[in-house]
């Protein structure tokens, strides 16, 4: 037993929030105590996220300010673990005196055997082999209070877009078995999570013993406690009917669909190796859109792309203008090492970037605020996820996953689902009144 007081600090995306619970999970087995103070803390653990430049700088400069903290007590440990461990690995060590453990993206399953060997051996090590080491252990994530959770359905990535890091720093796609899903799923329902999200690089593609995503949608929606369930992300090029008809058939599943674009350019999505034109993204979109009304669509959007011309531009903002989308996650294109984007001519300057990612912002903000604006005299059921004391208000989410704070009422609770009638909205929240 490890007996040790612990601290996660979580950088990047869904799935690193899932690997986050997981080790929680994990650390608690071994007799471990989380803490929310870090200065309270015998192990700092960096979960950390290299999609992007700045994430990995980000995670850098935290190690660099947490020398201090390792200094201030004799014993404390420090692991870092995720995609800037899976990326640099042993470099770390030499970098960072402070570092005692990293671990790749693929080890965290192993975290308590790597820690007691370091307590037994006092060997700093950096352990990123992303092989399978057998069939995955049944985990049940730890996420602390919360109404939702993430669940990860698939680890890896075989689609190789030009400019990402994932397949590199994540390994190659393969599926969990359904059995196990369900079987977590039922656990966190049993706990009183309301909400699971399904999460990997491509949720579309997961196939497991014949059962494909919509299938699986399918049947985690049958969990009982389960209200309401949603999935992040989906590839464009195997966004297909059966999964657009899941959707609709089923009140369970959120009127939600992550979809990213990147660019409204086929000759750049040629280039960041997408496998789909913009023509068949709108079919996509036509074809949800007229199945669920009430769909709310969100998309992710690079600006700066190597060789991307102002005419490719302009054709990524026409997208947005026809498209729509009710919010965009909008990025300047970053070099990451190890690409086929990195080694293409025609980068384009931090400059050019920045004035492209201004445009895109400014015209999806204004679409967002409209989208927003529109709700307002809805009513739209709130799964309520906290409350806001300072505000007097609750704050929960819509089917669509949009924010929404209303008057905080007495007897209402978070993993509630009330009923909000919608009467301001802004660019990034809805305000209303529980019916």
């Amino acid at each position: 037993m490890l007996n040790l007081i612990y601290y996660i600090e979580t950088y990047g995306c869904q799935m690193n929030l899932y690997d986050s619970a997981a080790v929680r999970t994990l650390l608690n087995q071994a007799g471990c105590r989380e803490t929310e103070d870090p200065e309270q803390a015998q192990l700092m653990v960096i979960n950390s996220c290299a999609v992007r430049g700045h994430a990995e700088e980000r995670v850098l400069g935290r190690i660099g300010e947490l020398k201090s903290w390792k200094k201030g007590k004799p014993g404390r440990l420090m692991v870092l673990m995720g995609c800037v461990g899976q990326e640099n690995g042993e470099s770390l060590l030499e970098r960072y005196s402070q570092l005692d453990l990293v671990l790749g993206t693929e080890q965290y399953r192993q975290i308590v055997a790597h820690l007691e060997s370091l307590l037994k051996t006092g060997k700093r090590t950096a352990i990123t082999g992303l092989e399978k080491a057998g069939p995955d252990l049944s985990i049940i994530p730890r996420f602390e209070k919360q109404v939702g959770a993430f669940l990860a359905v698939m680890r890896g990535c075989d689609n190789f877009c030009s400019y990402c890091i994932v397949p590199y720093v994540r390994g190659r796609e393969y599926s969990r078995t359904s059995s196990d899903l369900l079987g977590e799923i039922k656990s966190l329902a049993e706990r009183g999570i309301k909400e699971i999200t399904l999460v990997g690089q491509n949720v579309n593609s997961y196939l497991s013993c014949g059962t494909d995503f919509p299938g699986l949608l399918a049947q985690a929606a049958d969990v009982p406690g389960i209200v309401r369930i949603r999935f992040i992300t989906s590839h464009p090029k195997d966004c297909g009917i059966k999964l657009l008809e899941t959707m609709a058939g089923n009140q369970k599943i959120c009127r939600h669909l992550h979809l990213p674009l990147q660019s409204g350019s086929d000759r750049v999505l040629a280039m960041m190796n997408r496998k789909y034109t913009l023509g068949q993204y709108r079919e996509i979109v036509s074809t949800a859109r007229k199945l669920m009304p009430d769909l709310v669509l969100t998309s992710d959007l690079i600006a700066g792309f190597p060789g991307e011309s102002e005419d490719d531009f302009q054709r990524t903002l026409d997208a947005i203008q026809n498209i729509r989308f009710d919010s965009a996650f909008t990025y300047k294109y970053s070099i990451r090492p190890g690409t086929k984007a990195a080694q293409m001519p025609d980068q384009l300057g931090d400059e050019v970037g920045q004035d492209r990612l201004a445009r895109m912002i400014s015209l999806q903000q204004k679409i967002s605020l409209e989208s927003n604006l529109a709700d307002i005299g809805k009513t739209l059921a709130v799964l309520v996820e906290k409350a806001v004391p300072k505000r007097g208000q609750m704050m929960g989410r819509s089917p669509g996953n949009k924010p929404v704070a209303f008057d905080c009422v007495s007897g209402v609770s978070p993993g509630d689902t009330v009923k909000v009638r919608v009467n301001k909205a802004t660019q990034s929240t809805l305000t209303g009144s529980m019916l």
